[in-house]
């Protein structure tokens, strides 16, 4: 599993000159962190791309939460979706409202193709995240999601690799789809078997991925 949904850096793409225009069109609006910024019912219809920031999407039910992804600068999004979006720190978007989006994609083509190529992202990670929901246990889940991080965004060290998630145990447990104490466990487990070594605050240091990966039966 992975939090991180695109490749492609859609503020990036917008200081390209042909698309001043619209970068007009955008509003832009300033969140602090950990708010509540949409929910499930929200009537807003908006489009938004993140320009400073981070922002969780997750869905909710009862007490239960499962993140859909970790929204980062460059992402886009909808509020439409029937899902929930909080800040992870301070943020700010750019926004527009969906039929205006969607005029400009209709006269953009180059632009349509690559939000066309990103929402292939989105659904390719939707599937993703239902095959790990109903074939893999929790265990499997979150080493998945500590390969991923670990992978792509850890810092080689002497001896093996250093990772900050910037998590929250609540919010991992979420990124997971299970609850912070059983997370907690599996972590300590983890800790307890040499696969990892805690630092701080969503910070790991991991000695050998092999053994991260063969865990718990490594």
């Amino acid at each position: 599993m992975k939090t991180d949904l695109f490749s492609i850096d859609l503020i990036k793409e917008l200081q390209k000159p042909e698309y001043g225009a619209v970068r007009e069109e955008f509003t832009e609006m300033t969140f602090l962190r950990n708010v509540l910024i949409f929910q499930a019912d929200d009537r807003a219809d908006l489009v938004f791309i993140v320009k400073k920031g981070r922002v969780r999407v997750y869905l909710a039910f009862e007490d239960k939460e499962f993140s859909l992804a970790i929204l980062k600068k460059g992402d886009i999004y909808s509020t439409h979706t029937r899902a929930f979006v909080a800040t992870l720190e301070d943020t700010v978007l750019l926004a527009m409202p969906t039929a205006k989006f969607h005029r400009f994609m209709l006269s953009h083509p180059v632009f349509s193709r690559t939000v066309m190529g990103i929402f292939g992202e989105l659904l390719q990670q939707s599937f993703s995240i239902i095959a790990s929901l109903v074939f893999k246990d929790v265990t499997q889940r979150l080493v998945d999601f500590l390969l991923h991080e670990a992978r792509n965004h850890g810092r080689a060290e002497k001896g093996g690799i250093c990772l900050a998630v910037d998590l929250t145990m609540e919010q991992l447990a979420a990124v997971v789809g299970s609850s912070r104490q059983t997370v907690s466990t599996i972590v300590n487990e983890m800790v307890k078997s040499g696969v990892i070594a805690k630092r701080g605050r969503g910070e790991f240091f991991l000695p050998k991925l092999e053994l991260l990966q063969d865990f718990p039966h490594a």
